[in-house]
């Protein structure tokens, strides 16, 4: 039996959908805005019902139907690396009783009790619930559930063992510097290819994959630019488009640095060619192997030179990223819609979300003027 009934509210009209009786009984209720939606949607779903796609989907386990809608609704969209973290989502996903429950008895109470013995890092839950949210809503809307279970406040729980403190997003400016002016001033052989691209992503705070996928020809040293339009993809080794269409960009870079960039690409150009081995796509940071570098031997490398400069390596090559946007903030000199840009940001939210944040010298600075405020007297 169906029905619409009208109530007050902003969604008044409800559609709902019954047959059957006790345990057997199934029963779908969504409200509209008008009468026409719920019309159509109760048309949508009793003609699910009679084909039995909707229904049949409800009974599925969680885990089968997760790994069937990324199939559908992202793999075809979404590039290689966004879609690797929905299959890394999906392992997570298959670990507790989650992936043995049926989509019409997910509760949000099960799905927090999920997230409650996760025992991740706050960053790698924190998309494992997103992942799950947007698989929910697009099940509810496509009328296999009833209501969204994941719809209301969830909290992410992270092992804190596995959540990078504060103090492992910022270096000390003093730090860094020392970092800067190291990269700046080395001499680079061929086989100091993962420093060099340490020194551009000091001095630009491009990610590893945009300063991978540079080209010669991406180097302006009249105007002292670097031309960011494509990344490197270690994991699938491909090039691709960079992460949003704001991280197209140009990249100023300061005269000194410049100039150690145009003095490793006519060194890069003429070792090359002096060992024999082919560059047919002009590649800056090609290897004496004929290859790019993947990620994860630059962020060694990145440990190897902290500990040359007596630092506790505690930092990833991200961290020149997250300290060269704070340290711009921090002087009040540029806009944070530029420093948006600078970084390639989708928008400007994400800038303030995840890249804004304390330095160590901005912690004891504003610490003292707190204390200056309370101790009037």
């Amino acid at each position: 039996m169906s029905s619409i009934q009208k109530k007050h509210g902003k969604l008044p009209y409800t559609a709902q959908f019954t047959r059957g009786s006790g345990t057997d009984r199934i029963r779908q209720d969504k409200s509209f805005r008008t009468k026409k939606e719920a019309r159509d949607w109760l048309y949508q779903i009793e003609n699910d019902f009679v084909n039995g796609s909707s229904f049949k989907k409800s009974k599925m386990q969680f885990i089968d139907y997760y790994k069937d809608w990324v199939k559908l609704y992202k793999e075809p969209v979404v590039g290689l690396a966004t879609l690797e973290s929905y299959r890394v989502s999906e392992k997570h996903f298959r670990r507790g009783a989650l992936a043995m429950t049926r989509m019409d008895q997910l509760t949000r109470d099960k799905i927090q009790m999920f997230f409650n013995n996760l025992n991740l890092a706050h960053e790698t839950a924190r998309k494992d619930l997103g992942h799950l949210r947007a698989c929910l809503r697009d099940a509810y809307d496509d009328g296999v559930l009833n209501r969204n279970p994941a719809g209301g406040r969830i909290r992410v729980v992270a092992d804190p063992r596995k959540t990078k403190p504060d103090d492992r997003k910022f270096m000390a400016i003093k730090d860094f510097r020392r970092i800067q002016n190291f990269l700046l001033e080395y001499d680079y052989r061929l086989s100091d290819v993962n420093r060099m691209v340490l020194m551009i992503i000091s001095q630009t705070a491009l990610r590893v994959g945009e300063a991978l996928a540079l080209r010669y020809e991406d180097i302006n040293q009249f105007k002292c630019e670097i031309i960011i339009d494509e990344s490197w993809d270690s994991m699938h080794n491909l090039f691709k488009e960079p992460k949003t269409k704001n991280s197209i960009r140009n990249v100023p870079v300061s005269r000194t640095a410049m100039n150690k960039i145009v003095k490793w690409i006519e060194f890069h150009r003429r070792e090359l060619f002096r060992r024999g081995i082919a560059n047919p796509e002009q590649l800056l940071f090609q290897t004496r192997q004929a290859k790019l570098p993947d990620s994860n031997s630059i962020n060694s490398a990145y440990h190897q030179l902290q500990k040359h400069l007596k630092m506790e390596s505690k930092f990833s090559t991200h961290t020149m990223r997250h300290t060269l946007a704070s340290m711009m903030l921090a002087t009040g000199e540029v806009s944070l819609a530029y420093i948006s840009h600078y970084l390639g940001h989708a928008n400007i939210m994400i800038t303030q979300k995840y890249y804004i944040g304390l330095l160590p010298e901005q912690v004891e600075n504003e610490s003292a003027k707190v204390v200056e405020i309370v101790d009037f007297g």
